[in-house]
């Protein structure tokens, strides 16, 4: 195994939703965020598979899982979406860990939804007020225009924002697998579908409910993440109750591409704690 396949689909409130695992023993749930898919936790699957068992899923609009004009791809639809997954899967009490978006996902299952999780962790989350690039915030603000752009221009500025998202020089095979989605039949569409519905008041919904948050909490920040500044993880770690930072040396926002090791080796002492 690779460290990351996608084997099953699973039919939710918007359309189908990807998923893998592997692995065995306890249960977590690794959750991506945007412009991104499930294969930037291939390194991290790989060491985690070892004690855990490890669950991805492409989210509502992302990767192998459906996209389609009028689907719901903010926030708030996420967290309802991996809910419903992890009733499906009947996962009880598991590890819940969220890159960016996926951050919010994790967060508002459990503080929205009401999902009971074992503990959370939150990777360079997208996760309070305000957020977003200056690229994707003019991307928002002129959706129509970058629906209409040529295609091969929609790719290079796509693989020019994701290459600055970490701190070291992606491998083109992982870009391919990033940008590939996007820029397949509907694709591009798709992308600027969710920048579009970009959901900032459910990001203020979730900071009220962080303080009254019990579940056992983790945040790691990569020190070098010019997407979501350091300083917004230890706001969040000072929100949530008994929340500890752990800062990712020599990682941009893409920690699990830029210290896979380091981040699993973080990631395997607090999940056997």
């Amino acid at each position: 195994m690779n460290g990351h396949h996608i084997q099953r689909s699973f039919s939710s409130s918007q359309g189908k939703i990807a998923y893998g695992s592997e692995g065995n023993g306890p249960d977590v749930v690794l959750v991506h965020g945007t412009p991104f898919n499930s294969t930037i936790w291939r390194a991290l699957i790989l060491q985690l598979r070892q004690s855990f068992r490890v669950h991805w899923l492409d989210l509502p609009g992302y990767g192998h899982s459906d996209k389609f004009d009028g689907q719901d791809v903010r926030l708030r639809s996420f967290a309802k979406v991996l809910a419903e997954w992890l009733d499906h899967k009947e996962l009880r009490n598991c590890h819940l860990v969220g890159h960016d978006f996926g951050a919010a996902a994790v967060l508002g299952a459990v503080c929205v939804e009401r999902y009971q999780a074992l503990s959370l962790s939150v990777i360079d989350g997208v996760v309070l007020n305000p957020w977003g690039t200056e690229y994707s915030l003019l991307v928002k603000q002129n959706q129509s225009v970058f629906n209409a752009i040529p295609k091969y221009i929609h790719e290079a500025t796509l693989r020019a924002h994701i290459a600055t998202a970490s701190h070291h020089l992606l491998p083109e095979s992982m870009v391919q697998n990033l940008v590939e989605p996007w820029i397949q039949e509907g694709g591009q569409q798709a992308y600027y579908r969710q920048v579009g519905q970009y959901d900032h008041d459910y990001t203020a919904k979730l900071e009220e409910l962080y303080p009254k948050l019990q579940t056992p909490s983790r945040v790691f920040w990569g020190k070098e993440d010019c997407w979501v500044k350091l300083d917004v993880g230890k706001r969040l770690a000072s929100l949530i109750p008994s929340a500890a930072l752990r800062v990712l040396p020599d990682a941009g926002h893409l920690s699990m591409l830029d210290s896979p090791g380091l981040l699993a080796k973080e990631l395997k002492q607090w999940l056997s704690a």
